[in-house]
């Protein structure tokens, strides 16, 4: 039953589609105990919760892996500025036109440290303690089924004692008004037995409604309904368990689900630790990036008579010194090159112009790699350095005492529920015996009162000590059982004889 909560436990959690269409257990059907678990481990909430904590593990695994991994961002954006006087705080920078811009940005960095390196080891803890408190979670539902399912076995079997006390006092009733038409008895016996016939009856009426109570309890823990009445068809024979403290504390020191999670988390607490002396070392950090951007006009018209005006101003420059060339007796410069009159010279100019401002939206002009490597060692950071590090060894140090705390546990309770199954089974044998000398006395005490040998009052007593014996042993039967079911849950394995 073990393996069957753990091979749930490490599927995927089932959706809440799939736990709406469970169908509780018929009422005339018959619910096993093997059957009642595996219900228990699909559709139980609490035990669904701790499913869906450890299906993000194998992530949590990769993503402490992906650390050794540089991040990479890419980004792309476009842009739009309206026409109008461009300014720098109080200087006129002139009327531009409408601009179309794009850019795209590529970055990359890599940062690495003490804590990069042992985080892949501390998750890998963390995970184990976490499928260790899922596997802790699926052993400890089966053992809530295991004592609710008992625990209903127990409630039909008071129920059956309660039909059958109920049967004996109308069949005294019956015998009692017999005796009285005969004239061997008195009305008061009748009366007596009437009596003893309505206490059955309420006895009958509580014993139904634990019955429905405890199957309650049962469907709440399965996590679906189960039906009044819904058979239970697993059986539990009584037997003489043969239990060694010793070796049986061996075997929970090594299989106890709850103390395998807490060695687990201690396990992950010194690696913390561990990642936490880490930040007294230096880090390393890697980046690069890779960048452009265009930005066209929506109007060139502005740009062109722009650009026209600063080849006159070339032009009429060039011109002026071509005169004090001419003075100085130089060789004049070519100035019909500039000359915006000139058609060719004109259209050169709208050529770049037009050439210059265009490319949007993905003609990106591309600024040059850039990279960068830094070391960074940490000198002082206000004592919340060492803050961390006594937190994270103190940490460690109670999850080490913790376990301690587990072991001593299993230790003390283990030789207790040891004590409570003998126990138990002892009392078994007693109770046994106390109920036939019971029934032999009601029957003698019946044979004397249909002789006329005895009263009333003595049936009485006999049938309330026949029935209080019944239950005694119904009780002592279930506690051997229940006591035998909690010392599995401590050992983390099946004792119970096939």
């Amino acid at each position: 039953m073990l393996l069957l909560a753990l091979g749930l436990a490490l599927q995927p959690a089932l959706t809440v589609e799939g736990l709406d269409a469970q169908e509780a257990p018929g009422g005339s059907g018959a619910l096993a105990l093997e059957e009642a678990i595996r219900i228990a481990l699909e559709n139980n909430p609490e035990f669904r919760i701790q499913l869906a904590q450890g299906e993000s593990a194998l992530w949590r695994e990769r993503e402490a892996r992906g650390d050794f991994l540089p991040s990479v961002n890419a980004s792309s954006s476009f842009g739009y500025t309206a026409s109008g006087e461009r300014r720098f705080q109080s200087v006129g920078l002139g009327t531009q036109p409408a601009v179309y811009s794009s850019s795209y940005s590529l970055n990359m960095s890599l940062s690495m440290s003490g804590a990069t390196l042992l985080r892949p080891s501390l998750v890998r803890e963390q995970n184990a303690a976490t499928d260790a408190r899922i596997e802790g979670a699926g052993f400890g539902l089966e053992d809530q089924v295991t004592q609710a399912y008992l625990q209903v076995l127990q409630a039909d079997e008071e129920l059956r004692q309660a039909r059958a006390e109920l049967d004996r006092t109308r069949t005294y009733v019956r015998q009692a008004e017999a005796q009285v038409e005969v004239g061997a008895g008195t009305p008061l016996d009748i009366r007596r037995a009437e009596v003893q016939e309505g206490q059955a009856e309420v006895r009958l009426l509580q014993a139904e409604n634990a019955a429905a109570t405890s199957r309650l309890a049962l469907g709440r823990v399965m996590g679906v309904p189960v039906e009044v009445g819904t058979r239970l068809s697993t059986t539990f024979e009584l037997f003489d368990p043969d239990l060694d403290p010793d070796a049986l504390l061996d075997r929970a020191l090594e299989r106890n689900p709850v103390l395998r999670a807490t060695r687990r988390q201690a396990a992950a607490a010194s690696t913390q630790a561990r990642m936490a002396r880490m930040q007294y070392y230096p880090s390393l950090s890697l980046s690069a990036g890779l960048s452009g951007s265009v930005f066209e006009p929506a109007d060139l018209g502005p740009l062109l008579s722009d650009r026209i005006g600063q080849l006159g101003n070339q032009y009429e420059s060039c011109l002026q010194d071509n005169r004090i060339r001419d003075l100085l007796g130089d060789a004049p410069r070519n100035c019909a090159a500039l000359d915006p009159a000139d058609p060719e010279v004109a259209a050169e100019a709208r050529r770049q112009v037009r050439e210059q401002n265009r490319g949007f939206p993905f003609d990106y002009n591309t600024q040059p790699l850039s990279l960068s490597l830094s070391f960074s060692i940490p000198v002082f950071t206000g004592f919340s350095r060492q803050l961390q590090v006594e937190e994270a060894r103190v940490g460690a140090f109670t999850a080490r005492e913790q376990v301690r705390v587990e072991e001593l546990r299993l230790r003390s309770e283990i030789e207790s529920v040891v004590r409570a199954v003998q126990t138990a089974r002892r009392t078994v044998d007693l109770q046994t015996r106390i109920r036939e000398t019971a029934a032999e006395e009601l029957r003698l005490a019946q044979e004397r009162f249909r002789l006329g040998l005895a009263s009333s009052v003595e049936v009485v007593d006999a049938q309330a000590n026949l029935s209080q014996a019944e239950r005694d042993e119904i009780s002592a039967v279930y506690a051997f059982h229940l006591s035998l079911a909690g010392l599995e849950g401590l050992v983390g394995e099946r004792l119970r004889e096939p």
